[in-house]
């Protein structure tokens, strides 16, 4: 019998097909309760997004916040009609007022075919070019920017129960915004693959340090609060007839 390493172990899995964030949201949908999500990233809402089937069964309060103004035009059509859905065309940055955004100068598929080039949008450029995007493929352009904390204020949102991040490169900085934050969300998921070697174990410790779990996949990582895990299991609820017997 030849003993395989664990290297080998983990390239015969099957492709994943459950994610930390499913199990999340369907414990919510489990429990009828009504979420609100802000997406920072949200691309065209179709293209590996792993929030739609839950946005378009109205199962949340969302907001879809996009600055490729090509990512942006089919994000309002794949979200037209939908009335729990706030879209907002801006990057999220250190500042209001506006950002530059590297991105591939045009697309080629239709607004019914899968564009993976719509993702690639970054304010940095050589975010592109790691990706095999040559010089003459990007163009940079300017976009409004808001920050995170002015733009939940603005929307007068007073929760959120998941923050997700996929701003190719820029998660880090997205996570410590909503970390300084008053009110955290009890759930961020983002991309972790991206991160810089500087970034990881400090950002790490930094959820950590605020009471946040951490689960992971091959992509992405799922901070969920504590708090979140005890309600999920039950703890600190007072059963109704128990309270009436007692009472």
């Amino acid at each position: 019998m030849t003993l395989m390493t664990p290297f080998d172990i983990r390239r015969r899995l099957p492709a994943a097909s459950l994610t930390p964030l499913d199990l999340v949201l369907n414990s919510y949908d489990a429990r009828g309760e009504q979420i609100t999500i802000v997406q920072v990233g949200a691309c065209d809402g179709v293209t590996s997004d792993p929030i739609r089937h839950h946005v378009k069964r109205g199962c949340a309060r969302a907001v879809l916040i996009e600055p490729n103004p090509l990512a942006f035009a089919r994000l309002q059509a794949n979200y037209a009609g939908i009335p729990n859905v706030t879209l907002v065309p801006a990057a999220i940055g250190e500042v209001d007022g506006e950002a530059y955004l590297y991105r591939v100068k045009n697309t080629e598929k239709s607004d019914s075919q899968v564009d993976l080039t719509l993702e690639l949008a970054s304010f940095y450029r050589e975010h592109l070019e790691r990706h095999g995007k040559k010089a003459h493929e990007i163009e940079r352009i300017t976009v409004p920017s808001r920050t995170l904390s002015s733009l939940v204020t603005e929307l007068g949102l007073t929760k959120i129960d998941l923050l997700q991040i996929d701003v190719e490169g820029f998660d880090a900085a997205i996570v410590r915004m909503a970390l300084k934050m008053p009110m955290r969300p009890d759930c961020i998921n983002f991309e972790h693959v991206h991160l810089t070697r500087e970034d990881r174990k400090p950002l790490f410790d930094l959820l950590e340090a605020h009471g946040y779990l951490l689960g992971y996949d091959s992509w992405n990582i799922l901070a969920v609060q504590l708090s979140l895990v005890k309600r999920m299991r039950g703890e600190g609820l007072v059963d109704p007839d128990t309270q009436a017997r007692t009472h």
